[in-house]
């Protein structure tokens, strides 16, 4: 893999994402060529005004100086010790002392110089501006200052020629900071890009495998794992989609065709008006049915998706049940199913009143459904620590453990379940309705030995205060 800018790599996409990564190292750079170029400047103008001092210095030390008088004995030629100029000022007079191959010291700016002035690179004309001369002041005696200068030799030319490269230092720097950044963005979006390949050669081969995590990059083993869930994900929902549009077209043709088969009976000409009110009545019974299956299967949609209103209260469970019990007696008589129950009394849970009654609903028939004829449901509950424990068991037909793991999908229905009446969807409501409330649902059966449906809930923990006021409440009116 190449780290190299190429030509994708100047698309305006990727200059954009690379313009931080720019910026830090070119901004690096430049920062750090002006630091360099300072600490030299700083470093030639040490050494400009040190040389400068030192001749001074020595001049002073071999021609020791007392008074103006002793300055015009001093004179000889080349006793300035190589500097340009040597001022000496004590009250309103002043000496000054040149070189004559300094030919470029204006003397009259000089003169009206304060004497009391150093530094470095300064112009005499006007010493805040940058100029050539190095100048430096100090006391001598009591009230006289010598001030020395000396035009600048090589130092200033040399800075000026570090600035230069400093400048072209800047830009080339620039450049590689463009190359490093979008070289940075590449190997950045490599692993990206990678991905991007593998994935689209299993959808233009419409193959089935994963992508293979060995083959990716240490970097790429966690990705490419969870993409691999992913894809099983997918292939599974649309597995399922694909299972559920088959039982529902298969669910819906008896209902259709039956309802079609009654309208057409009901439009012959001879038909009699009695008979033309039973073929009425048959199509309403059928789309009743269908319209009870779509909407099943919306409240099981809402529930998945996490978007089923609830509106919950305070239930009594044991009364909860009770209820669906006495709904259900005359169905039980039919097959002979004597219903039990054991049911422990002060159990509240905190649910949608309606919806939980048709969760007891659903498993209470499933148990009268297929329990055996002359046999018993039990309906029991009991609290769990935080949670009540609510099971329905029957000494039914029981489920195999090949079937166990399916009867909470939608429109699946078991082999020996089809001989009875219904849509597939009563456990998968009850699953989506007892997750919605933030509990679970489990199953134990055995074929021919019956089945134990068991529903947790969190138990709600009545309060006393308004349990209180609802008591002193009850008495008042009565």
């Amino acid at each position: 893999m190449s780290f190299g800018p190429g030509k994708e790599d100047f698309s305006l996409a990727r200059c954009r994402a690379s313009l931080p990564y720019f910026l830090i190292v070119w901004l690096g750079i430049i920062l750090f060529l002006f630091s360099l170029s300072f600490l030299l400047k700083r470093q030639l103008q040490e050494y400009e005004l040190q040389d400068v001092r030192n001749r001074l210095n020595t001049y002073l030390a071999n021609n020791p100086v007392s008074g103006l008088s002793d300055i015009s004995r001093q004179r000889e030629a080349g006793a300035l010790q190589g500097l340009s100029f040597i001022r000496f000022v004590k009250g309103g007079e002043q000496i000054l002392l040149a070189e004559s191959s300094s030919a470029q010291v204006d003397f009259h700016r000089l003169a009206g110089l304060d004497p009391g002035i150093s530094g470095v690179w300064i112009s005499l004309a006007d010493p805040e501006k940058n100029g050539p001369w190095t100048i430096v002041a100090r006391a001598v005696s009591a009230g006289m200052s010598v001030q020395a200068g000396k035009e600048e030799g090589q130092s200033g030319f040399l800075y000026n020629r570090i600035l230069h490269i400093c400048r072209l230092a800047a830009f080339g720097g620039g450049l590689l900071a463009l190359g490093l950044a979008l070289a940075c963005i590449k190997r950045s979006v490599a692993p990206m890009k990678k991905v991007r390949e593998d994935i689209a050669a299993i959808l233009a081969d419409g193959r089935t495998g994963l992508l293979l995590p060995d083959a990716a990059g240490k970097d790429l083993v966690d990705l490419y794992g969870q993409l691999n869930r992913l894809l099983q994900h997918n292939r599974k929902l649309i597995a399922e989609m694909q299972a559920s549009l088959d039982n529902v077209a298969h669910d819906l043709r008896t209902p259709m065709t039956r309802l079609r088969a009654v309208a057409e009976y009901g439009l012959q000409a001879d038909t009699d008006p009695e008979r033309l009110r039973d073929a009425l009545s048959d199509c309403l019974e059928e789309s009743e049915r269908v319209l009870s299956m779509l909407k099943i299967m919306m409240s099981v949609a809402e529930a998945e998706s996490g978007t089923m209103h609830l509106q919950k209260e305070r239930v009594d469970l044991t009364a909860s049940l009770l209820d669906v019990v006495s709904l259900y007696e005359y169905v039980a008589e039919e097959k002979k199913i004597e219903v039990g129950y054991d049911l422990q009394p002060g159990l509240w849970i905190l649910a949608d009143r309606t919806r939980m009654a048709q969760v007891w609903a659903n498993l209470l028939d499933n148990s009268i459904k297929y329990g055996r004829e002359g046999g018993k449901v039990v309906i029991s509950s009991r609290r769990d620590g935080g949670e009540v424990v609510i099971v329905f068991a029957d000494d039914g037909i029981g489920i195999s453990k090949s079937e166990v793991p399916r009867i909470w999908e939608r429109l699946y229905r078991g082999d020996r379940s089809r001989t009875q009446p219904g849509l597939g969807l009563g456990l998968n409501y009850v699953q989506a309705v007892v997750e919605a409330h933030g509990g679970t649902v489990g199953v134990e059966s055995e074929l021919q030995k019956g089945s134990r449906f068991r529903v947790r809930l969190q138990h709600h923990q009545p309060d006393p205060e308004s349990e209180s006021i609802r008591f002193r409440s009850q008495i008042k009116g009565a």
